[in-house]
């Protein structure tokens, strides 16, 4: 990865509030939230102490560095890991938004247009 991670967990704060503005939660409700449905973390806490270590453990963790402007690996990871990732947003939150809604939410975690990242992932 070419971010350290104090550059990370910025990063991982500001998805975490996307989040909560996109559905309207509080903050740390985001936090928690990113942690489980985006990166399979057990908690927020867990989440930063991951990025703070020097081996990462888990594939999905590469995510937070996901940004406009990152290689098309990023993208293609975030795009093979969707189905997985939408289906835990359904597990923790119950409204009835639709798969595509659902992946236009997660898209725009990472400041990412949906129509660009369809156009990268083609």
């Amino acid at each position: 990865m070419s971010l350290n991670n104090d550059e990370l967990l910025l990063n991982i704060k500001r998805q975490a509030k996307r989040l909560s503005k996109s559905l309207s939660i509080p903050l740390g409700h985001a936090q928690e939230a990113l942690s489980i449905i985006v990166y399979d973390s057990p908690s927020w806490g867990y989440l930063r102490i991951s990025l703070r270590s020097e081996s990462f453990d888990n594939e999905y963790l590469l995510l937070t560095s996901l940004h406009p402007k990152s290689d098309i690996l990023l993208f293609q990871l975030l795009d093979n890991n969707m189905s997985i990732i939408t289906n835990r947003f359904k597990m923790k939150f119950s409204d009835q938004k639709s798969n595509e809604e659902i992946t236009n939410i997660i898209i725009s975690i990472f400041g990412i247009e949906p129509t660009d990242f369809k156009c990268k992932v083609r």
